[in-house]
């Protein structure tokens, strides 16, 4: 089934980066400012030069100019810039230096994306083994995720994701110290990689209390590999603190000098509740189906042990193999915060992207499809769900490649 899942994942990058470089050909852009930047207005790459890929593009080539640009982690621009001038030199004489660095960040992207979809499956069978479907499901799922330009433009969210199910699978097979050092990487792509921190107290601190197992060397281990799953994030915010702080700017000086949470705020407007305007409504029914499906998927989660879920309570259950399994309680924690998070204190429409390293996401929406297209249960749901995945998935290449909201 891997190879399947990896042919699969080809077919559905070919597919979009085929139709994102058909739209740019045959219809003009809405926007030009990938033609402004790379002083080129008939390359074919511009159609992935696109919303934040211009700011990535631009790192990539310069650094860290202006502040505005620390929203954007280093490790996707870093590799980028690496491939360039090594293994990808070559292109720099084909293409120019900047389209060969925007073609490594969408070979990294799309690279990333295809060994995401096997990660995906094989975090899924180390978790429940005995069920293949699911994996297999759950992985197809992602593979046709909405988002789909974006996993294959100069984008981190591929990248992301892959580093994400690596690490979980390493915490799956109890092997810590491996997951706190891919992760260390995630959080120096996105910010949300910190977040990881708590599968190791859930694992270490958590259920060794409820066995009633000494909790102090979890603990220990805990934080030592938290440290390690931030440091990417931390060793980030150093650096744009000794960049931009001799400029005396005011952030520097509070007693959490800290640049990115500033920066989402001064140049996005991000903040809690402060996404809730009329005007927003737009984005708000954008993120709409990705939020029902959660919130359905949270639900039905819950209901089925309630008190488990609230008192965080699980108890070893090898015959159970299914969507509702203990061994992805953890994991449905990652979830509801998330969906909490994204709903109150981001840009909401982002939801698209932002649950695209999100397992339970894909594992519920390959339940559905089980359900409805094996055993005809809820099979209407089913039907819905994969027509909206693969008409926003196609619709979203079209309008990004003609630089077209929604971004």
């Amino acid at each position: 089934m891997l190879k399947q899942i990896y042919s699969f994942a080809v077919i559905t990058r070919v597919i979009t980066i085929s139709l994102a470089l058909l739209t740019y050909y045959f219809l003009s852009s809405y926007d030009s400012s990938a033609e402004i930047q790379t002083r080129s207005s008939h390359n074919l790459l511009n159609a992935f030069l696109r919303w934040d890929a211009l700011y990535f593009l631009h790192i990539a080539e310069h650094g860290y100019v202006y502040e505005q640009e620390t929203a954007f982690f280093p490790v996707m621009p870093l590799i980028s810039r690496f491939l360039t001038n090594t293994i990808l030199l070559p292109l720099k004489y084909l293409f120019g230096y900047q389209h060969a660095l925007l073609f490594s960040g969408v070979a990294v992207a799309n690279i990333s994306f295809i060994l995401a979809a096997g990660a995906l499956y094989k975090l899924t069978l180390t978790l429940l083994p005995r069920n293949p479907k699911l994996a297999f499901a759950s992985s197809i799922a992602f593979c046709l995720s909405p988002p789909s330009m974006f996993m294959s433009s100069f984008y981190t969210e591929s990248l992301f994701a892959l580093l994400g199910f690596l690490g979980m699978r390493f915490v799956a097979r109890k092997k810590y110290m491996y997951a706190a050092s891919i992760w260390a990487i995630a959080s120096g792509t996105r910010s949300n990689g910190i977040l990881y921190c708590g599968f190791f107290f859930y694992d270490l601190v958590w259920i060794r209390l409820l066995k009633h197992k000494n909790v102090y060397t979890g603990l220990i281990q805990s934080i030592l590999y938290s440290l390690i799953t931030c440091s990417g994030f931390i060793l980030f915010q150093y650096f744009g603190y000794k960049q931009f702080c001799a400029l005396d700017r005011p952030w520097c000086n509070n007693k959490l000098p800290l640049l990115y949470s500033f920066v989402q705020k001064e140049y996005w407007d991000v903040g809690f509740l402060s996404y809730y305007q009329v005007k927003q409504i737009p984005n708000f029914l954008l993120a709409a189906p990705i939020t029902l499906i959660s919130i359905y998927g949270l639900l039905s989660y819950i209901r089925f042990d309630w008190k488990r879920f609230v008192f965080l309570k699980t108890q070893e259950n090898k015959d159970d193999d299914s969507f509702y399994s203990n061994r992805l309680l953890v994991y449905m924690y990652l979830w509801i915060f998330m969906l909490f998070y994204v709903l109150t204190s981001m840009h909401v429409q982002v939801i698209i992207r932002f649950f695209t390293s999100l397992p339970p996401f894909y594992w519920f929406v390959g339940h559905v499809w089980i359900n409805g297209f094996e055993k005809k249960v809820n099979e209407r749901t089913a039907n819905v769900i994969l027509g909206y995945f693969v008409l926003y998935g196609l619709t979203g290449v079209i309008l990004f490649a003609n630089f077209l909201p929604p971004a």
